[in-house]
């Protein structure tokens, strides 16, 4: 009933683009992440397998719908439970460790199952989510992996938290370099990577590798489009009703669309009665609260609008456009959050153009 079509192309121009700004010899990893930001975790994973040098996802979920796909290697972001470690070393995924216990339990299963688990250590420069915060912590997992034989430290990372804030991704960065001289201390020389999509921009923070996310997915131009249809239209007279808890009372005769998208598939509840959609290429408010699976939006100046006629949530439609940012900046949010809403009941579509 209603779709998100994404345009290949324009994902490839983005990666290549992002590919051109690095320094010589610096790897890119694929954040896949959340369903690839809701573009379809295999669709992408497929489409860039040859051209990404490593991939990431959050959730060991995550990677195993995806590791058929690809021969590169996929690193988990989160930490792990320890059955999810059990199912991670078995299967090859390249897990993340932030503790001197999660560290002792990665081998511990790791030995138990004859295997080498590969391992990125995560280091807290500021963020204060997970890694190592102190180089004397660092140290003491350092000491402790150079005795253990079913262990392979293959990389070790850290998250800029504002790439925009010049100061304190400074900070963060000389903080990493610390961590960094005391790996390469123990003869180590892991794949180090401490940049994000914006933070890559600045070859400071390249170093090894990058991880690349939002950036690949948002199209300045707006060539992805979630769309929905008009399923009915009705006319609607002054001081009538429309939708829930009487939110709406329409202020004068109407003709509204009742429209296949409501917040199961993604377009979110804080749009009811602010947002816009664009049919036949005009923009049309939404009117009343968005509901489970619909929405109804004011064609009352649209005359040409007809049942089956396609509603553009955010994209391009004839000459207008709506961009994620903009729905986004209407419900005090980011476009990562209406990206990664978008629920898996929505068909995904895949063009090139």
């Amino acid at each position: 009933m209603c779709e998100f079509v994404v345009n290949l192309k324009e994902i490839l121009k983005t990666f290549d683009k992002a590919k051109s700004n690095l320094k010589k010899g610096v790897k890119v990893c694929t954040i896949l992440k959340a369903n690839a930001y809701g573009f379809g975790a295999r669709k992408i994973c497929s489409l860039l397998k040859l051209k990404s040098d490593y991939f990431a996802v959050a959730r060991l979920s995550e990677f195993l719908k995806i590791k058929d796909l690809t021969t590169k290697p996929i690193l988990i972001l989160s930490p792990l439970t320890l059955n999810e470690i059990k199912i991670a070393v078995e299967q090859g995924g390249e897990i993340s460790v932030g503790s001197v216990e999660n560290l002792k339990i990665v081998n511990s299963v790791a030995q138990n199952k004859h295997k080498i688990a590969k391992i990125h250590i995560a280091l807290d420069t500021g963020m204060n989510r997970f890694g190592f915060k102190s180089l004397s912590d660092l140290e003491k997992m350092l000491e402790m992996a150079e005795e253990m034989k079913y262990v392979q430290i293959v990389g070790a990372y850290s998250h800029i938290y504002d790439a925009e804030n010049q100061n304190s991704t400074a900070k963060q960065r000389e903080m990493f370099l610390k961590f960094k001289k005391q790996i390469e201390k123990h003869g180590l020389k892991p794949i180090f990577h401490f940049a994000n999509s914006e933070g890559l921009k600045n070859i400071e923070n390249q170093f090894d590798m990058v991880r690349l996310g939002f950036d690949l997915y948002y199209s300045v131009d707006n060539l992805h489009k979630f769309q929905a249809n008009i399923l009915e239209i009705k006319n609607v007279k002054k001081g009538e009703n429309i939708s829930y808890s009487h939110a709406y009372i329409a202020p004068c005769d109407m003709k509204i669309a009742i429209c296949s998208a409501g917040y199961a598939d993604g377009v979110p509840r804080c749009l009811s009665s602010k947002g816009k959609v664009l049919v036949c290429g005009k923009e049309s408010k939404i009117v009343g609260r968005v509901c489970m699976d619909v929405l109804m939006c004011d064609i009352s100046k649209i005359k040409v609008a007809k049942v089956g006629d396609e509603v553009v949530i955010f994209g391009k439609q004839k000459q207008s456009s709506i961009s994620v940012c903009q729905v986004a900046e209407n419900c005090d949010t980011i476009a990562y959050e209406i990206y990664t809403s978008i629920s898996d009941r929505v068909k995904r579509v895949y063009k090139w153009r």
